[in-house]
């Protein structure tokens, strides 16, 4: 009897492991595929010989933390539960095809090495394909919308899968060793197929209401900047109908201290308002005239925002954005909570020292769209590992979570190489998106 459980243990843990190379390949390293096989033979050898079936959970459960880990991909936690339910559900069509054929009994087929080895072999064979139709499915329209859900809610599919394989195994193991008619065995491989399908109908239900929770909220956000990019305009209208009118009073100031020779009046006037609304405007306009080069309206909205608001705190802004920025490969949301969160801690890190300086640059290498920004700031001892931990913060409770938030949508990420740094007295953030 042992030697039929070490049997029956190396086949599952031989289709689980070519299971996991189909889904994950080449995403994770050929060195970690033993591991996986030696931890489901031992796992599955104790369950079988104890005949202690909720272990499943705990085998399952460990490997696919296990291979999320690895592959530093949540999603990836579906892929070992997904391979059981496919190997199950196809091990018991192949038993009850060859019930018809040989009318060969459940009991008879587990109690024979060889028959057990050749169910084994059969059920790899059938598997491979449908699990690569699985992985089309999977990256095609799947994982997309996996990257934008949320831990708990992906976390609620997991278990959904987790209770189908067991509740599989349960049905299955029910008629291991007990005589039934073909009528039975054909109710229990229906029972099975149609469970199946009404777990996966639910799993898709669920990924079909986030996907359209995503979508709205991306259109709420779409509708936001363009709000906020029209308020933008509506304000550059003001201040040029503003500067025209005060453009008036001005000639008539200067024209009343020339005419009265009251130049070092004129002096101390010219300097203390003149200037500075010269520079102020040129700075503004330096703004608009870059971000012309953008053709992305949540883009270019989130940056005029942020970039104004930074002027209109008299921080020093350059801005260098010598391409045309047509697409970035970045969802529109992700990239303007991004930018959003970086700028605010720009303005705010360069208010805090003597002379707030803010450079941002946009441009592109070969076809990556790349984005620097950096800003003076006070060291205040924390480092950049620090900074990207949750509730780690130097200004007071509430705050530490952008940078954490900022990592977190970069990880959804694998098209995004990020980079942060403090050099001469300046804090870099650069992003580069292939």
């Amino acid at each position: 009897m042992i030697v039929l459980y070490l049997i029956a243990s190396i086949c599952i843990a031989l289709m689980l492991t070519c299971d996991i190379f189909i889904l994950t390949h080449p995403n994770l390293s050929l060195k970690k595929y033993p591991m996986f096989f030696l931890s489901f033979l031992a796992l599955f050898f104790i369950m079988n010989y104890f005949s202690f079936y909720p272990m499943l959970f705990i085998i399952l459960a460990a490997n696919s933390i296990l291979l999320v880990k690895f592959t530093d991909k949540f999603y990836s936690f579906f892929y070992i539960p997904l391979g059981y339910i496919v190997n199950c559900v196809l091990l018991n069509l192949l038993g009850f095809a060859a019930n018809i054929l040989w009318d060969l009994s459940i009991e008879e087929a587990n109690a024979d090495k060889f028959l057990i080895i050749m169910q084994g072999v059969c059920t790899l064979a059938a598997s491979c394909p449908v699990l690569y139709l699985a992985r089309r499915l999977l990256e095609n329209h799947l994982i997309s919308t996996f990257e934008k859900m949320s831990r708990k809610l992906l976390a609620f599919i997991a278990l959904i899968l987790l209770l189908c394989a067991f509740m599989l195994l349960t049905m299955a193991s029910f008629f291991d060793n007990v005589e039934i008619t073909r009528r039975e065995f054909f109710l229990m491989v229906s029972s099975l197929v149609l469970y199946v399908l009404f777990t996966i109908s639910m799993i898709l239900i669920v990924l079909h209401t986030a996907r359209k929770n995503y979508e709205a909220q991306k259109k709420v956000e779409y509708l936001e900047n363009l709000n906020e990019y029209t308020k933008n305009l509506e304000m550059v209208y003001n201040n040029l109908r503003s500067f025209r009118h005060d453009y008036i009073n001005i000639m008539a100031s200067l024209a009343a201290y020339i005419d009265e020779k009251k130049y070092k009046e004129l002096e101390t006037f010219f300097y203390e308002h003149i200037l500075p609304m010269q520079k102020n405007l040129t700075q503004k306009n330096e703004a608009l005239n870059n971000l012309l080069h953008i053709h992305l309206l949540e883009l270019k909205s989130i940056l005029y925002t942020k970039l104004i608001l930074a002027v209109n705190q008299d921080i020093e802004v350059h801005i260098d954005i010598p391409d045309e920025i047509d697409s970035v490969h970045m969802e529109p949301v992700d990239l303007t909570r991004m930018l959003g969160i970086y700028l605010d801690n720009a303005i705010e890190a360069a208010l805090e020292t003597e002379h707030p300086v803010l450079n941002f640059h946009l441009g592109k290498i070969n076809q990556d769209i790349v984005f620097i920004i950096s800003n003076t700031f006070m060291d205040k001892g924390l480092s950049i590992a620090q900074m990207y931990k949750k509730d780690i913060t130097t200004k007071g409770a509430g705050h530490g979570i952008g940078l954490y938030n900022v990592s977190e949508i970069l990880n959804r990420y694998h098209n995004i190489y990020h980079e942060t740094l403090m050099e001469d007295g300046l804090f870099i953030q650069q992003v580069r998106i292939s």
